[in-house]
């Protein structure tokens, strides 16, 4: 087989419709506006479904609430209170370091008497 034999496909090329797989006449024009209009209507859709969902579950919040007052023990309660002081903490080094601050310095440990004059 010769180089001669083989069509060249890029005589055919337009780049006003290329070949495209699926609704192979469209433009590039039609192709960016479709993608524009599927990006803006999923951004909606995804915007409409958390609003939703979020109004379903703000009445229970309190319920929620209630519940684990009644049936949470002290322990439970101070793991979870341990649990979001961590991350507050990881987060808030993540903010300095992205803020570009230099790390905080542990406090001092010292016993120090503050009327005592030295």
């Amino acid at each position: 087989m010769d180089l001669k034999d083989i069509p060249d496909r890029w005589k055919r090329f337009s780049p006003e419709t290329p070949p495209y797989k699926y609704f192979p006449n469209r433009t590039r024009k039609q192709t960016m506006v479709y993608s524009w209009l599927a990006i803006a209507g999923f951004t909606a859709l995804g915007y409409i479904l958390a609003e939703l969902v979020d109004r379903h579950n703000s009445g229970k919040e309190a319920m929620y609430a209630e519940y684990a007052k009644q049936n949470m023990s002290f322990e439970q309660a101070s793991m979870n209170q341990a649990q979001q002081d961590a991350f507050k903490e990881i987060l808030m080094r993540a903010r300095r370091q992205r803020l570009g601050l230099p790390t905080q310095a542990p406090g001092s440990v010292e016993i120090r008497d503050p009327y005592d004059e030295e």
